[in-house]
Parts: structure tokens; sequence; C-alpha cells
């Protein structure tokens, strides 16, 4: 039986599906521990049932800041200290400004903001007492910081999550522990490409068309990028 205290392990939320699961995949396949959390029990089950013991998969609302605290403790308990994180957790609606409603607006920022903080704030509290110096990576987005109509809530949270990203890699350096982030443009995921066949060819077209390499991204090129944040290669590297 394999000795999993001995492992580095690594935490992803949103690991039920998209770059999430492409990310907690690779790095489980590279040798790391990982933790996938994510709130729909069925996608993990069906992503990660029969898995090697050096993955571990739990259901968990990143909302819930008392569940996070407690699920996250026990899994010090049970398997050591945290060297990482990353926080994929998000939801992605497209709606008008003008027909936004303020449950939609609290489901978005608080799930894609408050899951963020709430998660990396457990995790960075144990690196500090355990003098650990991870890593944590945030999945922001590009439309942090480029306008896209029906995402203003969407754009909101991921420009709120670049800056406590660079706030959290200003108060933690001190302790050794680095905070990135990374802010995929038009990703080739399921629900992406899924979108593109409902949009039809010529808003596709039209989206390629604003990418000056002339094609949407593969995820495992986002996944390369995470897991190099991750590793000791970047190590002079936070907040970016």
């Amino acid at each position: 039986m394999d000795d999993l205290t001995n492992r580095d392990w690594i935490i992803v939320t949103g690991a039920g599906s998209g770059i999430g699961f492409d990310v907690a995949q690779s790095l489980c396949e590279k040798g790391n521990g990982v933790v996938a959390f994510d709130f729909d029990k069925e996608k993990l089950k069906k992503a990660f049932s029969g898995r090697a013991e050096s993955l571990i998969y739990r259901c968990l609302d990143v909302r819930d800041a008392g569940r996070v605290s407690a699920s996250i403790d026990s899994l010090r308990n049970e398997l050591g200290p945290i060297k990482g994180l990353v926080n994929c957790a998000g939801v992605y609606p497209v709606t008008p400004f003008l027909d936004i409603t303020v449950g939609e607006w609290d489901e978005v920022l608080n799930t894609n903001l408050r899951g963020a903080f709430i998660v990396s704030q457990v995790v960075a509290r144990s690196m500090v007492a355990e003098q650990v110096q991870g890593s944590i990576v945030n999945v922001t987005s590009t439309a942090a910081t480029f306008c896209r109509p029906g995402v203003s809530h969407y754009g909101s949270s991921k420009a709120g999550l670049t800056q406590l990203t660079r706030d959290m890699a200003l108060e933690l350096a001190e302790f050794g522990i680095r905070v990135n982030a990374v802010a995929p443009g038009v990703i080739g995921t399921e629900k992406v490409l899924t979108s593109a066949k409902m949009q039809g060819a010529k808003e596709h077209a039209a989206k390629l068309a604003s990418i000056p390499i002339g094609r949407i991204g593969e995820v495992s090129e986002i996944t390369a990028l995470i897991e190099f944040l991750l590793s000791d290669q970047a190590s002079y590297c936070t907040g970016s």
C-alpha cells in the first residue's frame, strides 16, 4: 500500500470537469498526491472513481467556509501538509447586464471570488502553521480585463480574483508562499466546444479572428502553465 503521507499533496477545486479535471489528472500522473474538490458529486465519481490511491476526491461547496475548513483540517490529519492549491472552481453564466438578478450575481461572485478566498485562506493558514513554502495558483480569465457582452458578473469576479492574487502574494511572501494567476482565453473545454456548436460557424469564426494565433487553446496548454507555477522551477515567480 502506498504511504500517502510521503507525497506532496495538492488541492484542486472545480476538478470534476474542464481545466480542473485535466490539472488533477496530470498532477497525479506525474507522481503528486491530489485532492480533487467539486460541488458535483456525480461528476467527481465519474471522473475519478477507480483512480490510484494518490488521487482522493471529495464533494465540497467552496462557498461553505465551515465545511471547507473542516475538510481541509481532516485531510491534513490524514495526509500531512498541503503543499499546493489550484483554485479552478467557478461558474460561467451568460446573461445580459439588464437581466442579471441579484441571486445570479451573488452565485457568481460567491463561487468565483468568495470561494477562492475561503479555500486559499484555510490552505495558507495551514502552510504558515506547518512552515510549508507552498504555491497557490488562481485560475482567472481574460474576462477580468477584456469586456464581453453577458458576463459582467463573471468578469467582475475574475477581476476581483486577479487583484486578490496580487494582495495574497504580497502578504504571504514573507512565509515563502507564492501566489500566481493564470488567465485563460478561449480554451477547448467540453463546455466551450459545445457552446461553439450552438453558436454556429459565423460566431465561432469571429471569435477565432480576435485571437492572434488563430485557434482556441488546448486544455493541456493551461495545465502545463499551472504545473510550472506549482513547481520549484517557478520559485522566483509570485504575484504574476
